[in-house]
């Protein structure tokens, strides 16, 4: 088997295939054509460093897409909930009642989770942004994290349009129309930045090295005396829930902010507890 037959084997090994893989086989041909002597190293080497600096590269552009995809549908949602402020929704009644309920705890959990690994694979993807390759610790965190916050916009956008549906007895014709439509937005965006993350899935990136925690994104936004996993988080949960029990004391309804305060800071540590080793914010 030629040099150029078992580099075709290791690119699609690596999963490199289809139109790529054939470009970079004949420019390798043509290369060997004009330097049959030239130091390209094994075939299982050249793909491997080819899948690394693809893979690293259609990561990053993964991680952008979806942070931009998930700022328009952010802005779709909140247009949504805005306009049904003034809506008395505890007058409403679903269709099927559990359903109702699934979608309202997905529309109010889905658009944090979205937020928060959204933000995390932005800023991670930043840092790196003019690295050549990752390792393939830190492309494994930021997939994790890109993949994870598109479900959760998805879920977010999903949640708000079958909400709708449920309530739509009880809701203005102009609300319906109106979420409705931001839930397409928002979900169409999120949409568009899917085949980003499945082509950066596709590619293996092999190159040693473990991956970066969180406060290697953070920076020096984190003090030293917090640069602790768990002392972090517990320091996010205990901001949640004074400044919810805050905004409560302010709207004069101080019990339920610190009711609601304290069910944010336990969803912070659950969080960290659940995901904090799968997203690479504490060791797995």
């Amino acid at each position: 088997m030629s040099y150029v037959d078992e580099l075709a084997g290791e690119l699609r090994r690596v999963g490199i295939r289809g139109t790529l893989r054939r470009r970079i086989v004949a420019e390798i041909a043509d290369h060997l054509a004009s330097d049959p002597s030239a130091a390209l190293g094994t075939p299982g080497e050249l793909a491997r460093r080819f899948a690394d600096e693809l893979g690293t590269s259609r990561t990053r552009r993964a991680a952008f897409a979806v942070f931009a995809a998930l700022g328009v549908a952010g802005v779709a949602y909140t247009v949504v909930f805005a306009a049904a402020a003034e809506v008395q929704v505890s007058m409403l009644h679903a269709r099927t009642p559990l359903i109702g309920v699934l979608a309202g705890a997905t529309a109010i959990v889905a658009p944090q989770v979205a937020f928060v690994t959204g933000l995390l694979a932005g800023l991670r993807a930043f840092r790196r942004r003019r690295d050549a390759t990752v390792s393939a610790g830190d492309a494994r965190i930021l997939r994790r994290r890109t993949g994870l916050a598109l479900a959760s916009g998805l879920a977010t956008m999903s949640a708000v349009a079958l909400l709708v549906y449920e309530y739509t007895s009880g809701l203005p014709a102009w609300l319906t129309t109106l979420a409705y439509a931001c839930a397409a937005v928002g979900g169409a965006a999120l949409l568009a930045a899917t085949p980003a993350v499945l082509s950066a899935t596709r590619l293996r990136v092999s190159a040693a090295g473990e991956p970066a925690d969180m406060f290697a994104d953070l920076g020096p936004l984190v003090p030293a005396g917090l640069r602790q996993p768990w002392t972090f988080a517990r320091a996010v949960a205990a901001l949640l829930f004074l400044l919810v029990t805050f905004a409560g004391i302010v709207q004069s309804d101080p019990v339920d902010g610190a009711l609601r305060g304290l069910a944010e800071g336990v969803a912070v540590l659950a969080g960290f507890s659940i995901l904090g080793g799968y997203l690479g914010l504490r060791r797995e």
